[in-house]
């Protein structure tokens, strides 16, 4: 008998690139704001600050947020930071200049962004 193979989820489109702040608190949490374009999102990022990439698929999460923060200068990748941000936290880039604010963070499959209130 032949094995069943599982069904992919059907793809959501591209991944989307939002604004964010970080939920208040010891979360680690993300909040999604306004949807913005890749310009913009390179533009938040010189200016310090934080975006997130949403969307189905991590591999194309990841590489939108690292080519945002490629266009911004040196970069590092970096897991959720669950014992010094909090267990919400998400993977993310940023500079490697520790004197750089802000982050490109994005989603997984069991890490989201939370709709801001």
């Amino acid at each position: 008998m032949a094995e069943k193979k599982k069904a992919k989820p059907a793809a959501g489109g591209p991944p989307k690139i939002f604004e964010a702040d970080l939920v208040p608190g010891p979360s680690g949490g993300v909040l999604k704001g306004k949807e913005i374009d890749f310009n913009l999102a390179v533009a938040w990022r010189k200016a310090g600050e934080n975006i997130v990439i949403c969307g189905d698929s991590i591999k194309e999460n990841r590489q939108l947020a690292s080519t945002i923060e490629a266009a911004v200068g040196p970069w590092e990748r970096q897991g959720p930071h669950d014992k010094r941000a909090g267990p919400l936290s998400l993977p993310h880039f940023q500079q490697k200049d520790r004197g750089a604010k802000g982050h490109s963070f994005y989603e997984t499959e069991n890490r989201r962004a939370k709709a801001q209130p």
